[in-house]
């Protein structure tokens, strides 16, 4: 695709503070890219200086470097370096943590040791909430450790002073520890002239999605050489201490240069009508089809309601299927989780539709990729599965980066799985063959049907999107009260509805349960709005 006009004039600014204002589907990524590139050939950034693009996720990260192939070329990692936080943040604590007294020999926040340590203390989804925020809260500033303990004692919040006590005692940093240390460390001066000079121009996406310790981190690299993108309408991080309206508010501070996108190159018009209905109730954006006439019709946004949720599981596997006859189609399937999200993979299994499943590490394309790579020689190694399965985790870690925080810690995730996968009788052999290899494995999304959550989407695409569940209390979720946390509620079903390229459906059902037996018959505040604009209808 030819660069758009809005594109070519972000393409064409000098390297000064730039806000990109850009709505999902609008080629922001690709923008991204365009930038890097126009400014490399226009020598603004000569060697050895180079782009720092910084992005939020793993999948994000692979979808820039994906741009960056098509825009810049092969080569394009000689001359720019595409990272997330936490990899930039674990690269810095080892390269100068030493100026602090942070130990050189951290080990990287892993999720099967989070999640055994905070069952041994008790903490499950119903009281997770005070011992995330006061472990969060009590790093969020440029706290040392003497700091943080005394924080955290004043909290008092006896298992979140346990877990901390047990992450020091293993010298084990987590992923609050990573940002807060690598903010720690660009605040001394000499540090962060170093990466100044390294990096001539930074790029960061989804900026909507930065805490104030990751905004810090930014302004101590790039200062004036920013070039931040985003979307105050896709905020739906702040369980993780997003604060968008603290970062809006001090990027607009620098006096940027603001280029605002409106244009959507994603989607058909039926899924932008419904887009659009969602905007204009957050007074957002609204958005223009790029080229309706390359639509073979307008697209479709299919309303499904049911009293049976097992016919609303059978219904949506017929348009699955339907849809997946095209086998380059790709499938969205937004769940939450919930008895909703086990009902639907359990009649994908039963009627033999294969699927990859976010949740799960072992389906994560850069992860299973090095599995089947290592694992040959991991068989010959190991005398038995469970000896062959630890060289396999030795192999692949000796292959990634060190400091590549998120992938080391998928990769951990995945191996438990493996683990769990042969403690039940199945084969080393045959659970390696179960984990799905993604035709290309720098593609964030292969064909087929994938289920995952409105968080773990955000910033993907699919043919199709199907959204299940606008009841109160699944979709606004029950955990999320007041109108804070409602109103981003709203923001996520937006992030949901905008990973539609052609196709939207999503459901109702006045009959639906938790595995705690809650009932919920009453209706999304948003189910009107979306039914409005829906092309077709249908009860089950």
């Amino acid at each position: 695709m030819a660069p758009n006009a809005k594109q070519r004039e972000l393409a064409d600014l000098p390297v000064k503070p730039v806000l990109v204002v850009a709505p999902a589907g609008c080629g922001k990524t690709e923008a991204l890219a365009l930038r890097a590139q126009a400014a490399l050939a226009r020598g603004d950034i000569p060697a050895p200086r180079k782009v720092l693009a910084l992005t939020y996720s793993n999948k994000a990260k692979t979808n820039l470097g994906a741009r960056m192939t098509s825009f810049v070329g092969p080569g394009w990692r000689r001359r720019i370096c595409v990272t997330n936080f936490h990899g930039l943040a674990a690269r810095i604590i080892r390269a100068h943590g030493a100026a602090l007294g942070i130990r050189g020999d951290i080990i990287l926040p892993e999720d099967p040791w989070r999640r055994r340590k905070r069952r041994e203390l008790g903490i499950g989804w119903n009281n997770s909430k005070p011992f995330d925020e006061a472990l969060t809260g009590s790093k969020a500033g440029l706290f040392d450790d003497d700091e943080v303990w005394a924080r955290l004692t004043a909290n008092g919040h006896e298992a979140a002073l346990a877990y901390e006590e047990a992450l020091r005692a293993e010298g084990r940093l987590d992923y609050d520890d990573l940002i807060r240390h690598g903010a720690r460390v660009l605040a001394v001066p000499a540090v962060a002239n170093l990466y100044r000079q390294h990096f001539g121009l930074v790029l960061v996406d989804e900026v909507q999605d930065l805490s104030m310790m990751q905004y810090g981190i930014v302004a101590a690299v790039g200062v004036d050489s920013v070039t931040y993108a985003g979307d105050p309408a896709q905020g739906i991080y702040s369980f993780t201490g997003a604060d968008p309206d603290g970062v809006f508010a001090a990027i607009a501070a620098q006096h940027p240069d603001v280029v605002e996108f409106n244009v959507s190159y994603r989607s058909s018009p039926a899924v932008l009508r419904t887009v659009n209905a969602l905007a204009e109730e957050m007074q957002s954006t609204q958005l223009l089809c790029a080229d309706p006439d390359r639509w073979v019709d307008e697209g479709h946004v299919i309303s499904f309601v049911s009293s049976d949720t097992d016919a609303e599981a059978a219904r949506l596997l017929d348009l699955i299927e339907e849809v997946m006859k095209d086998d380059s189609a790709t499938v969205g399937v937004v769940l939450r989780r919930s008895s909703r999200a086990d009902g639907l993979r359990s009649a994908a299994r039963l009627r033999g539709v294969p699927f990859e499943d976010w949740a799960l590490a072992t389906h994560m394309p850069a992860v299973v990729d090095l599995l089947h790579k290592m694992h040959p020689r991991a068989a010959k190694l190991g005398a038995t599965d469970g000896a062959a399965l630890g060289h396999l985790d030795d192999l692949c870690r000796e292959w990634l980066d060190p400091d590549d925080a998120d992938t080391l810690d998928e990769l951990a995730t995945a191996i438990e799985q493996l683990e769990e996968t042969i403690a039940d009788g199945t084969s080393l052999d045959d659970a390696i063959a179960g984990c799905r290899v993604s035709p290309d494995p720098d593609a964030p999304v292969s064909p087929g049907l994938h289920l995952l959550t409105g968080h773990k989407g955000k910033g993907q695409e699919f043919d199709w999107v199907i959204v299940l569940g606008l009841e109160v209390g699944h979709i606004p979720d029950f955990r999320n009260e007041g109108d804070d946390k409602v109103a981003e509620e709203l923001r996520v079903l937006h992030v949901m509805a905008s990973r539609a390229r052609y196709g939207l459906a999503f459901t109702y059902s006045d009959a639906t349960s938790t595995r705690r037996g809650w009932r919920a018959s009453e209706q999304s505040p948003w189910l009107g709005l979306l039914d409005a604009t829906a092309t077709q209808r249908g009860g089950l």
